[in-house]
């Protein structure tokens, strides 16, 4: 739903001016244009240059009312310098659509409002009209360029202009008004279509092709101490900034297609930021940088999106300078993407991000890189990360590297929820990653936990899931891996990694192990004693480090091997429960093991007491036990 804000301030500003005080600006055959007052119907104007008569008009209206509604018949006016607009003036310039042209190829802004001394008390609304510079060449033109409004809209405006790939180019510009309102406006061929910074800024339901510089982007109040220009007194940098059903074909062909930016010089997060569905295509061309980005944004959203596109470098990215946003929210969009470098497609990094119900395919044309890797499918970066119901299918055709990580959630984490999601990536063959779902806290953090459950995780080729702590916490943080499915063309084993002398409480629990996967691997390194407490456990454990301590919470079973020596009528079990088992059990799994025998237990050990002892061999007395708190 798009947010509603001011659509007409005639109907919500009650100190804006009457009609009555309008002009109307008409031409004839001989190029003669004339401006009709509306009210009093006299003919107070006459020129044959369009850019003379508004000025006119303009400071006529500002000088005697404060500013009314200048109204442009059809046809085509051909202007031949900038229009300035007075500070402090409430201005409607209005036509009939299309059918009123402004027809110039020169490099000049049609209207600019700049005051140098500004009381952000101006009000102007732009209607109605079509802006054709094409055949401009390389002269480029800001076309309407309005800063330190109190309120400046724009609505039904077509720009038309040529191809040229460079930043000061922009169909409607703005720097640090109040309120910035874009809506239902077409641009063509130009190098960006829009391009605000206001404390309020909407830009919806417009369309632009061939955009060679940017997409659809906008920011917050720039400080006047980093970019130079004024800060209206008592608004705070902070605000809104909302970009949403918009339809932007080849667009973003030098930078970002669509953004929430504060620039990347600024040293500064802050503001909301919300980018939701808008429909981005391209065709003959790629993005180069950032479909969907926020940049130096405390609150971001990307939403909804759907993008079919080829790029040359990020489909999302939350971006910061100095200090991260405290939310990031990438949800329910709909990618498919080819990414033609050596990038990660996604990054997101927030204090608290949520990533969920995104459909996401992705093919990676990029061989690689001069260091010997492809980059990461995705890096997020939370102290609290929700990565839930995303489908995710990867392709990495030509890949020559082995990827490090697929998934990178690394050295940021206290809590993280994966959850009920599908990831598929293909590799080439000979080619894996060797992480392919990495989660790992610092030694500075302190995770509490980590759940993993009901995904579905396919790698053709690589270990499908690590997950290493590094710090040494009071309260032994919680690893929950349960209901998944692992699959991997390899023969490979899921990671689990503590390192540092810490405690880990787990639960891995009914999980579907495919393809090469074998069980749980528990790593640590060298010098070191973590233990690992198992909750539940159904996972085979493979391989564990030295020195490295495996305890049971609950139950645990396993199968005890020992050789009897005609003598020994003892034969002792560490359990590793974490304390004396309620229940305990062993049967017999060789012949030589199949005496009369009883079991006792105490916090550390079940004792298997026979009443005559197993005969002497090697190996020959095999028990299978269970033991339970």
């Amino acid at each position: 739903m798009s947010l509603q804000v001011f659509r007409d301030p005639l109907k919500i500003l009650t100190d804006f001016v009457v009609q009555a005080s309008s002009y109307i600006i008409f031409k004839d055959d001989s190029g003669r244009i004339y401006a009709k007052n509306g009210d009093t119907g006299q003919i107070e104007f006459v020129d044959t240059d369009i850019s003379n008569l508004l000025q006119s008009v303009i400071n006529t209206l500002y000088q005697r009312y404060g500013g009314g509604r200048v109204f442009i018949k059809r046809g085509t006016y051909y202007p031949t310098k900038t229009v300035i607009i007075p500070d402090g003036i409430k201005l409607i310039i209005e036509g009939e659509g299309d059918a009123t042209v402004f027809r110039y190829t020169s490099s000049f802004t049609l209207f600019f409002h700049n005051p140098s001394n500004p009381t952000w008390s101006s009000i102007l609304v732009f209607r109605s009209f079509k802006v054709d510079r094409s055949g401009s060449g390389g002269n480029k033109a800001n076309i309407i360029y309005v800063l330190y409004a109190f309120y400046d809209e724009y609505d039904n405006i077509t720009i038309v202009d040529d191809y040229r790939e460079v930043g000061e180019d922009v169909g409607l510009y703005g720097r640090n008004s109040i309120v910035s309102i874009v809506h239902n406006c077409r641009f063509f061929n130009k190098s960006a279509p829009v391009w605000f910074h206001s404390f309020l800024v909407h830009i919806y339901g417009n369309y632009a092709r061939n955009t060679a510089f940017i997409g659809f982007v906008a920011g917050h109040l720039l400080p006047q101490s980093v970019f130079g220009y004024l800060q209206p007194p008592g608004y705070p940098l902070d605000g809104l900034v909302v970009i949403e059903d918009n339809v932007c074909i080849e667009c973003g062909r030098a930078d970002e297609a669509f953004a929430v930016d504060n620039e990347g010089g600024n040293p500064y997060t802050y503001g909301t930021g919300i980018i939701r569905n808008n429909l981005l295509i391209t065709q003959s061309y790629s993005v180069r940088y950032i479909a969907f980005a926020c940049v130096n944004v405390d609150k971001c959203f990307i939403e909804d999106n759907t993008a079919n596109i080829a790029i040359q470098n990020c489909v999302v990215n939350v971006l910061w300078k100095s200090v991260r946003p405290s939310l990031a929210v990438v949800r329910g969009n709909k990618v498919t993407a080819t990414v033609q470098t050596n990038s990660i497609p996604l990054g997101v990094s927030a204090d608290r991000a949520v990533v969920e119900d995104n459909d996401i395919s992705v093919t990676v044309t990029a061989d690689g890189s001069d260091t010997g890797s492809i980059n990461w499918g995705m890096k997020l970066e939370a102290l609290s990360l929700v990565f839930a119901r995303n489908r995710v299918v990867y392709r990495y055709p030509n890949a020559s590297y082995k990827q490090p990580y697929f998934i990178s959630m690394n050295g940021y984490m206290n809590q993280v929820i994966f959850r009920d999601n599908y990831i598929d990536v293909s590799y080439p063959s000979n080619i894996s990653t060797i992480y392919g779902i990495s989660i790992e806290d610092s030694n500075s953090k302190n995770a509490e936990f980590i759940i993993i459950e009901n995904n579905n995780i396919k790698f053709s080729a690589g270990r499908p899931l690590v997950v290493d702590f590094w710090g040494t916490y009071s309260t032994p943080p919680l690893l929950k891996i349960m209901g998944n499915r692992f699959y991997s063309g390899l023969s490979i084993d899921v990671l689990v990694g503590l390192r540092a002398s810490n405690t880990v409480k787990v639960i891995v629990l009914g999980n579907a192990l495919e393809g090469g996967v074998s069980g749980l691997n528990l790593y640590t390194d060298s010098g070191l004693t973590p233990t690992l407490m198992f909750i539940d456990r159904d996972m085979p454990i493979i391989l564990v480090s030295p020195g490295f301590t495996v305890k049971y919470v609950k139950r645990n079973s396993g199968s005890a091997t020992f050789s009897g020596d005609g003598a020994t009528t003892q034969f002792k079990i560490r359990h590793n429960l974490i304390s004396t088992p309620s229940k305990v059990m062993a049967t017999p799994a060789s012949a030589d093991a199949s005496g009369s025998f009883y079991v006792t237990a105490d916090s550390t050990y079940i004792y298997v007491n026979y009443s005559t002892a197993p005969p002497a061999g090697t190996g020959n007395v095999v028990l299978n036990w269970y033991a339970e708190v």
